[in-house]
């Protein structure tokens, strides 16, 4: 036991080269196409195709749905992948990315040709976000699939961070320069754009697959046999569907995957709740203008990026919990200044309003910073709970779960948002507002993320796994894999086991449905408990 923790600590220390991290970085980059359509295709569909505004809006928020259900099908190929020719060439996120190059490149560009049917437009837009579905599952799950090293791991989230907030940067930064150069007035510009961008998130996609790390073919990453009623037994297509549903409502089986998503959803909240009622809140509360506050962007994203540095080193530190809880409660105290700012602006005058504004916003994205590095550097630990469940690496089904609850409950946050304003009295097109809608602009806009942050303060004290106990985890992982037998296990490490998988020890390690609903079990079938769990 001694020699097999040894080794676990040894892999869990282990580098990853210089070229490996910038490759993971390549992947963030190519956001930038991502931007430009999130930027300009709506402007482009109503300016240039003649298209009605509330339809461009639909063809529009088709992605934000198609990227929510398409997820989970990316998620179940790309953990399989290497039961394909391609993925035994390439390694399966590889081979993932070259399967999604194709559909982006040619979807996004169609989207920038006036004169398409309308329905042309509609299916080039569904079509791009089905594809990049499978990009950004493995752009959020290769932290955990290139390294066990928990400061490699804080590393690739905040390159991923880093490298995101560029191509933002870049977009702007370029678009601005050519707008001169070409004109702003002329459809041809933002086709050249557009080709632009799509070009080089193909070389950028070439670049990933040249240099990002994965895990081999091995046990864990073959799921034939798991897939399999019985040995040698295929998977019929109905059966395969079927599977790729239970695989996605089986992760929610997993305690630290459940306490964890308490964490990401009040983090999601907190900043959807923010960015939905900024303007109202800069326009209608404090009297401003977006050109009077367009300073702060560029303030922030350049502090940003530092604030992503500080937080690589303070993740790898004190763990992922704690450093939510000093990015939550630093936030939460910038919005209570916040609140005061609301009450106090006619009195200190715009000036000292502005100045005291940009101060604010900039203090936020700490703790923005602090709370979204966290968050995803948790996620980077959750497939190592479910290998100890369930056998295998099922990084990408993790991914997809994160990406379908997170565009449906910015949805349904909209939704709710939208009506309470409604109810609240809100006018549409009025310069001012009635004094109690400014009050209740200020009540959300300051105290609901607040809320939010407290409640995910709350779950990080139920996410349990950290530095320490990882060892532990890693090391009865690698002892079952050489081979070794359930009965041996040390009383601590099987505490540990259930407190992270909610499942009795002798269930885990694949001897439980999570994975295959149908799947024989040692000693007979799984506790009631456990059947309504998975």
């Amino acid at each position: 036991m001694a020699s097999t923790k040894a080794s676990a600590e040894a892999k869990l220390s282990e580098k990853l080269p210089l070229r490996a991290k910038l490759g993971y970085g390549t992947v963030g980059l190519g956001s930038i196409a991502n931007t430009m359509l999130a930027t300009w295709q709506a402007f482009f569909f109503t300016t240039f195709c003649d298209i009605n505004i509330g339809v461009a809006g639909l063809i529009v928020s088709i992605g934000t749905i198609v990227a929510a259900f398409t997820a989970p099908i990316w998620g179940y190929i790309s953990d399989r992948m290497y039961s394909t020719a391609l993925g035994r060439k390439f390694g399966r996120r590889r081979a993932t990315l070259l399967l999604t190059a194709p559909g982006q490149f040619i979807f996004m560009i169609l989207q920038f040709v006036p004169g398409l049917p309308v329905p042309v437009y509609a299916v080039s837009n569904l079509l791009y976000w089905v594809f990049n579905g499978g990009y950004s599952t493995v752009q959020y799950v290769l932290p955990s699939e290139m390294s066990d090293n928990s400061s490699q791991r804080a590393q690739l989230v905040g390159i991923n961070q880093i490298s995101t907030a560029i191509a933002s940067i870049a977009l702007a930064t370029i678009n601005t320069a050519l707008f001169v150069v070409w004109g702003d007035k002329n459809w041809t510009t933002y086709f050249n754009l557009a080709l632009i961008y799509d070009v080089f998130m193909l070389v950028i996609i070439i670049a990933g697959i040249m240099t990002i790390q994965e895990r081999p073919y091995d046990p864990t990453t073959d799921f034939k046999e798991a897939d399999e009623n019985t040995e040698g037994e295929g998977v019929g297509p109905v059966k395969r569907v079927a599977l790729l549903l239970w695989n996605y409502v089986s992760t929610f089986a997993v305690k630290e995957f459940r306490s964890y998503l308490g964490m990401y959803l009040s983090e999601v909240m907190f900043r959807n709740v923010r960015g939905a009622i900024l303007t109202y809140f800069l326009v209608f509360v404090l009297g401003l203008t977006s050109s009077q506050v367009s300073l702060q962007s560029g303030i922030s994203f350049a502090i940003g990026i530092a604030l992503v540095a500080f937080f690589i080193w303070l993740n790898s530190k004190i763990g992922s919990s704690k450093s939510y809880r000093v990015g939550a409660i630093e936030a939460s105290v910038v919005f209570l200044l916040m609140f005061v700012l609301a009450h106090v602006h006619e009195q200190i005058g715009q000036a000292a309003t502005i100045t005291a504004w940009v101060l604010l916003a900039v203090a936020l994205n700490f703790g923005i910073t602090g709370v979204v590095n966290a968050t995803d550097f948790a996620y980077s630990f959750i497939p190592d709970v479910d290998e100890i469940l369930t056998g295998k690496r099922r990084e990408g089904q993790y991914a997809s779960v994160n990406s379908t609850i997170d565009n449906i409950f910015m949805a349904i946050e909209k939704i709710i948002i939208t009506s309470v304003l409604a109810a609240g009295g809100f006018v549409s097109g009025a310069e001012s507002q009635p004094q109690q809608v400014i009050d209740l602009l200020t009540n959300i806009f300051c105290f609901a993320p607040i809320a939010f942050c407290a409640l995910g303060i709350f779950f990080t004290f139920r996410v349990k796994l950290n530095e320490e106990n990882r060892v532990v985890l890693a090391a009865e992982i690698a002892r079952l894999r050489d081979g070794g037998s359930k009965a041996d296990v040390d009383p601590e490490t099987k505490k540990l086991v259930e407190e992270l998988t909610g499942f009795p020890y002798e269930k885990c390690w694949g001897n439980n449905r999570v994975v295959n609903f149908s799947k024989k079990l040692e000693g007979g079938d799984a506790p009631k408990a456990e059947a309504s769990a998975a």
